[in-house]
């Protein structure tokens, strides 16, 4: 069985523009397809996480349009990014996938499972909410600015240490623990995503949550979401607020919705916890 250290990468077309992916894990079962975060790509997950769920089941990874070792533009909407998914799946011939969105990962999530109802099995949003709409809360725009300015692999890691994990020395040295396991995973990781691609992410952020926009969101359409989800966040979430995660449960309205939320932890909950997570999504895709 490959895991997320030794898995290769892999190279599909999709409207002639060649994208990454990396297929790992068990080799039978439903894949469960994952999408990192706001500046990530494949060489962005913890090892830690991701490997115990490969133990029991596939495991799809892609770098989206213009990310990591794809080709092209990054796109400024989340419908844009969630079709690409779907079509990757499409050309991989995969007819159903379980999802796990990440961060702005989960607005890609909740997008595919709209957009593409007979692909989606399972949904899961980690430390992510739903566009623009009633109780949807802004969180302080400095953690997302420290987040979006670094320039180096060192600067970005520093960014996420204090945006992900409590300010306390014990929380400070589990983030390291995490960075250092991510870091060492692999060889050769794909270059941190520069400018241009981040300002293109920015602006599907707020195109996100733009009251102008609400055509491309999730908050209109959550009645369309129809595939059992569970919903995960720390209890302090300083990027993508813990009330927001709040606010997409109650509002799955058309499916059996679970809300877990981890004690003194934030946005970065599921790589401080990254053992009772992931035996969490286990049971849960199992069930």
């Amino acid at each position: 069985m490959s895991t997320y250290e030794t898995t290769k990468d892999k190279y599909v077309t999709i409207n002639g523009i060649k994208h990454a992916y990396r297929l790992f894990g068990q080799t039978t079962g439903t894949p469960l397809f994952l999408h990192v975060h706001f500046r990530g790509n494949m060489d962005w997950w913890d090892p830690g996480f991701i490997n115990p769920l490969a133990a029991q089941r596939p495991i799809l990874l892609v770098d989206n349009t213009g990310v990591g070792r794809s080709e092209g533009e990054v796109g400024t909407t989340y419908v844009a990014w969630a079709q690409t998914i779907i079509d990757v799946a499409k050309a991989l011939a995969i007819p159903k996938l379980e999802v796990l969105g990440f961060s702005m990962g989960g607005f890609v999530a909740q997008r595919i499972a709209i957009q593409a109802p007979e692909l989606t099995r399972k949904l899961i949003v980690a430390g992510s909410g739903p566009s623009a709409g009633e109780g949807v809360v802004g969180g302080d725009p400095k953690y997302f600015v420290e987040v979006a300015s670094g320039a180096t692999f060192e600067e970005f890691h520093s960014s996420l240490k204090h945006t992900f994990f409590s300010p306390s020395e014990r929380k400070q040295a589990l983030a390291e623990e995490w960075i250092q396991r991510m870091v060492n995973a692999r060889k050769d990781r794909a270059p941190l995503l520069g400018k241009k691609g981040t300002e293109a992410q920015i602006a599907a952020v707020q195109r996100w949550f733009s009251d102008e926009h609400r055509d491309e969101g999730s908050y209109d359409f959550l009645d369309r979401i129809t595939a059992p989800t569970l919903v995960a966040n720390g209890s302090n979430d300083l990027l993508v607020p813990t009330e927001n995660s709040i606010v997409l449960w109650k509002g799955l309205k058309n499916t059996e919705a679970t809300l877990h939320l981890y004690a003194d932890s934030g946005h970065g909950f599921l790589d401080e916890y990254h053992v009772q997570f992931s035996r969490l999504v286990n049971e849960f895709l199992d069930e």
